[in-house]
């Protein structure tokens, strides 16, 4: 036994406090260092694991959302719809009369009645042009794609760089992205590097600020998209907003003013905005402070001590994204007082225990100084046995009524608390190992939530405060599966709707048959009118030969008969109102001239499905110039004819033996000419004829290319969504307890059930 220093100036009643405060002291402080420690290393270690779930979280989010939007634009690019639309918008474009800009702005914009930002609501504006039917056709859909995936904007250029059609008609819509001030825009980028791409490869843009559309700091993702024969025939792109990246960063997060979480690029500037209000926006340059700093040189660490923007002691975690595309770090800080809010507390309940037992172990070491030297050495016996954990030993003096009694009574006090302290310490270890075993439990169902496994409940119950915790994880698994088997319906839903586009793919075979009958009327129509103008002509030389044989008999008539004069004017009337009649049949030819231009027009507006009646037309105005020809040629001889009566006027005296047979050949011209008559009317109502048959197929024509776009816009759409649901589902089990497959869309079944794992 070490023996004491001696110290002959304190006598033993300050000697001995003195040594029971120190000895006091020494082991509440030791004590409550080591819980202390023991505490806030726990609280830090947990405080650590949190920040590095919730930015595990926040990437994940992030990253879906991006792999998301090229997915959706790479399978976009390769369908008909797309180039169907970049290839309509251009035509129909470049078909406005007036200066197109102006003109689109002015009633998409300009004359809206929407509010700036509901713009997109507006699907056609009435004023009747092949842009709005365009519009009206193709805007539903390209407005669902943007409403699904969160997208900000949607847009289609040209292989010029004329950005055709936008769903939200910002001030950036119809402006020109190939060249001059926008072309240094996202957008502007994106175009000119998609224009080099190759298919399907998707090109992007980082967040910054766009002028073109308000100013508003954006990221942009394009895709080239090629015709037939593999040329770029223009670019669809998509904006994505600080917004929804904040939205997928905060997903998983309680954004309650004491955490921020933000995207760094490697130039230190911010490409998100600061969750907590009012410290940065998008594309301010960030402090160089040591997170900062790491997220510049795509490094990961944990920080602590470094101060935010707005001055707070901070501990930082720096993640470098791994997004093609986009070389971002995020960064999650959290404030260092209110993370280590439980560490300072304890700090200072320690501190205070500590202070306290220190000040009444001076006082207790102190009044029991005056009666300690008697019973010194049994108290000495007692503390070496307690110290030895030997606690059946006896306590002698715990019946003395002075203070060295309250001494012993005390230290068997103490013993009670230490043999308590021994069973305390056995029950925290009991409950470590209740709390190991329930994290341990939680880590492998939650690996197994990872790989899509959502049957794998917790059985097994928990202690009872932990059994909250149990319960709580089983009612979410059970609210994901139920949300997956709603997903499962609505790809059930997906085949009712291709059911119905093959009933409109009917109804369109119908009208199609309905247009080859109202062609052949056509033809058979332009058939008769083309027999009635070769008559018209056959009888036209027949009025010639015989007016040729009057004249003829005019000259060999040799008696002069002074009565005739008379006959001939007569006759002369009768070759005027003739000539009248051929005035008609010349207006009448050309008004079936102009017809048969209006109908060539109108062919020429309906494309390719008017090239047939664009042949047509122009036969039609072929026969209607030979018809006027015709006609005047029939002019000509009439006026000759009237000459010819002329000089039988003055030779009537010679020609009375031959005017008996003018007079009947002058009947004959007659009839021919109400032949003639009666074959223009036939061409007349033949051309009628025409006029309706073309009328009729315009109609079944439009309705037809409508019911074509719109079958062709669903389908598409219900592909992508097809596409879509069997992407999400397929990455999940359902269990045993689920019922459904999952369907794709080659009509493959995969068993959502297969690999299911319960635990417990």
């Amino acid at each position: 036994m070490r023996v004491m220093p001696k110290t002959p100036k304190l006598s033993l009643k300050l000697k001995l406090p003195l040594i029971m405060v120190a000895l006091t002291a020494t082991f509440l402080v030791t004590v409550s260092f080591l819980v202390y420690s023991m505490a806030e290393r726990s609280i830090r270690d947990f405080v650590y694991a949190s920040k590095e779930t919730t930015a595990r979280s926040g990437e994940q989010a992030l990253t879906f959302m991006i792999e998301a939007a090229r997915r959706d634009l790479s399978i976009n690019a390769s369908q008909p719809t797309v180039f169907r639309a970049i290839n309509n918008f251009d035509r129909v474009y470049k078909m406005i009369e007036e200066e197109p800009v102006g003109f689109l702005r002015r009633h998409y914009i300009e004359e809206n009645p929407n509010a700036a930002n509901e713009r997109h609501l507006l699907s056609d504006p009435g004023d009747g042009s092949y842009y709005s039917q365009s519009h009206a056709t193709y805007h539903p859909t390209f407005l669902q794609s943007l409403q699904v995936n969160g997208y900000e904007d949607l847009y289609l250029l040209n292989a010029a760089g004329q950005l055709l059609y936008s769903v939200k008609k910002r001030e950036d819509f119809i402006q020109q992205f190939g060249s001059g001030a926008n072309a240094d825009s996202g957008l502007g980028q994106v175009f000119n590097a998609a224009l080099n791409a190759e298919a399907g490869q998707v090109v992007t843009a980082d967040f910054a600020a766009y002028a073109p559309g308000g100013g508003a700091a954006g990221a942009f993702m394009g895709v080239p998209v090629f015709n037939k024969k593999k040329e770029v025939i223009g670019v669809m792109a998509v904006q994505i907003s600080s917004a929804s990246v904040v939205t997928a960063l905060t997903s998983n997060m309680n954004v309650d003013g004491h955490q921020n979480i933000f995207l760094v690029g490697k130039d230190g500037i911010a490409r998100s905005p600061s969750v907590i209000e009012g410290q940065f926006a998008t594309g301010d340059q960030l402090p160089k402070n040591a997170e900062i700093n790491a997220a510049s040189t795509g490094e990961a660490g944990l920080f602590e001590g470094s101060t935010s923007v707005s001055g707070e002691q901070v501990i930082a975690l720096v993640k470098p994204l791994n997004i093609a595309g986009f070389d971002w770090s995020l960064v999650l800080q959290t404030d260092e007082h209110e993370a280590f809010a439980k560490v300072t507390e304890i700090r200072l309940v320690a501190m205070l225990m500590i202070g306290a037992s220190v000040l009444i172990a001076i006082v207790v070491s102190f009044v029991a100084a005056r009666h300690v030297t008697r019973p010194i050495l049994a108290l000495r016996e007692a503390t070496n046995a307690l110290a030895q954990e030997d606690y059946a030993s006896e306590i002698s003096g715990r019946g003395r009524g002075d203070e060295l009694g309250d001494l012993a009574r005390s230290l068997d006090t103490f013993r009670d608390k230490l043999l308590i302290a021994d069973e305390a310490a056995e029950r925290e270890e009991e409950a470590s190992k209740q709390t190991a075993a329930v994290v341990e439990e939680m880590s492998g169902a939650l690996a197994e939530l990872q790989r899509g496994n959502l049957a794998c409940d917790i059985e097994q119950p928990f202690v009872e405060h932990y059994e909250i915790l149990r319960e709580n994880f089983n009612l979410s698994l059970m609210n994901l599966r139920d949300s997956l088997a709603e997903v499962v319906d609505a790809a059930h839903n997906v085949d009712k709707f291709s059911e119905e586009q093959r009933a409109s793919a009917e109804e369109m075979a119908h009208r199609t048959e309905s247009q080859a009958s109202t062609l052949e009327e056509t033809a058979s129509a332009l058939q008769d009118l083309t027999n009635s103008i070769r008559e018209t002509a056959d009888r036209a030389g027949q009025v010639d030969e015989t007016m040729r044989g009057t004249r003829n008999e005019a000259e060999h008539s040799n008696h002069i008969v002074t009565s005739a004069v008379q006959a001939m004017d007569q006759i002369q009337e009768a070759s005027q109102q003739i000539s009248q009649i051929i005035n008609m049949i010349d207006d009448i030819a050309f008004q079936t001239n102009l017809l048969a231009l209006n109908a060539g027009v109108e062919a020429a507006r309906a494309g390719e499905a008017g090239a047939g009646f664009a042949v047509v037309a122009s036969e039609v105005r072929a026969l209607a110039l030979r018809a006027s020809k015709a006609a005047g040629e029939i002019k000509g001889l009439t006026s000759a004819s009237e000459e010819h009566v002329a000089n039988g006027v003055a030779m009537v005296g010679r020609a009375g033996d031959a005017l008996s047979g003018i007079i009947d050949k002058v009947t004959n011209v007659s009839d021919l000419i109400t032949e003639i008559a009666d074959g223009v009317q036939k061409q007349s109502k033949g051309l009628e004829n025409i006029n309706n048959a073309v009328g009729r197929l315009d109609g079944t024509t439009q309705q037809n290319a409508a019911m074509s776009e719109e079958a062709s816009a669903a389908s598409q759409l219900l592909q992508n969504e097809a596409q879509a649901l069997t992407g999400v589902v397929s990455r999940f089990q359902l269990g045993n307890g689920a019922g459904h497959d999952i369907v794709d869309d080659w009509g493959t079944a995969n068993d959502a059930g297969n690999g299911a794992h319960s635990y417990g």
